[in-house]
């Protein structure tokens, strides 16, 4: 591609040539220092992981031993340099309808925040939440207090990136509106970002399968929430057609959007040095392949 969607937001002086760090979701099985040699395997530039298993409430703290493992194989690795994510348990809700829940929800976010600080990985992906009929506009603010509830009680050098959803059922974050106004909303909203997540910004309806819809697309995130907020970027095709905001994802290439969004994306100067992960089906082997393809973009 010759052009760059974004060259009114950036430093057209320096014309500098974009390379989005690609990688994938790697395991824990066997124990968290195993990621390392795994992503390696792959192909991996950077990875994401999680750090304890998503579908339980139980929150794991890592003796020292563990700890220093993790934080040794990092520094001998290719990825001593790069940024490391880890996403969020899906039971967590911070705007629950029961008020139990909820609690839970936000400890179980603060714990993944200490968790990531002490392993230091550097982002933390958080699906915003599902209002279960309260309203959009309940959900946002309840959303909004319950991440300054949360930051208020930890100084985790971590950053915290509200995920893009699908739109499916009561979920938040399908519209770009409803992350600004969260960010509006919380005290220490420095320590936001944002996570783009292809699969469900085109399942919510934003046409990305062209230029011109990418451009139109990043305009909307210039304007709501800025491109600077962009932490990572989860490169997904997706399985279900535009606007059916339905979240099934689908290798590169194998889905609705199709492969040239992708190859757009990857040339894409505003993301530079952005990690770009991959959520698709099919295990190692497609992972290996899509990173393949994305890397020759």
């Amino acid at each position: 591609m010759n052009k760059r969607i974004t060259k009114v937001y950036i430093d057209t002086k320096t014309k500098k040539i974009n390379k989005m760090i690609i990688g994938c979701h790697i395991s824990i099985a066997g124990g968290l220092p195993l990621v390392f040699g795994r992503a390696e395997r792959l192909g991996c530039e950077t990875f994401q992981l999680f750090t304890q298993n998503q579908r339980q409430w139980k929150s794991v703290e890592y003796d020292k031993k563990i700890v220093a493992s993790f934080r040794h194989e990092r520094q001998e690795s290719a990825y001593r340099d790069v940024p490391l994510t880890s996403h969020a348990s899906y039971l967590i809700n911070l705007c629950a309808t029961d008020l139990d829940k909820r609690q839970r929800s936000r400890m179980a976010l603060l714990d993944e925040l200490n968790r990531c600080a002490v392993l230091k990985i550097d982002n933390l992906v958080l699906h915003p939440g599902s209002h279960g009929g309260n309203g959009e506009d309940w959900g946002i603010e309840t959303i909004a207090q319950s991440i300054n509830y949360v930051l208020d009680q930890t100084s985790a050098q971590v950053r915290l990136l509200l995920e893009t959803t699908a739109g499916q059922g009561n979920g938040i974050g399908h519209r770009f509106e409803h992350l600004a106004e969260i960010f509006k909303r919380v005290k220490q909203n420095k320590r936001l970002g944002i996570c783009v997540d292809t699969c469900h910004i085109f399942a919510a309806g934003y046409d990305i399968r062209t230029y011109k819809g990418w451009e139109q697309t990043l305009k909307a995130m210039q304007a709501n929430f800025g491109l600077e907020r962009i932490g990572v970027i989860h490169l997904n095709d997706s399985l279900k057609p535009f606007a059916s905001r339905r979240d099934r994802h689908a290798a590169i290439g194998r889905g609705e959007i199709g492969i040239e969004s992708f190859k757009i994306l990857a040339e894409e100067a505003a993301f530079k040095k952005i990690p770009g992960i991959l959520e698709v089906p099919g295990g190692d082997a497609v992972y290996a392949e899509n990173i393949k393809l994305l890397k020759a973009f």
